[in-house]
């Protein structure tokens, strides 16, 4: 019953289908719109440079400290 619905005798594909497609690819389109901009934001120099300065300063702290006790 329910594949004579979907297919008519023509051969015709009925509108169910077409619009489950259609909603799909708004779907998967979406998704890797979202995938790819996440991808992108995540690597980005941004944590590299801060973990570089917090190292630099807590390096220049100690030298400080250092020089001061002897």
């Amino acid at each position: 019953m329910f594949i004579s619905k979907i297919l008519s005798k023509r051969g015709q594909v009925s509108m169910e289908i077409g619009i489950l497609i259609f909603a799909v690819i708004i779907v998967s389109t979406i998704a890797s719109y979202y995938y790819i901009t996440n991808y992108i934001d995540s690597n980005s120099d941004a944590p590299r440079e801060a973990a570089n300065k917090t190292i630099n300063a807590l390096n220049n702290a100690s030298i400080k400290y250092s020089n001061s006790i002897q």
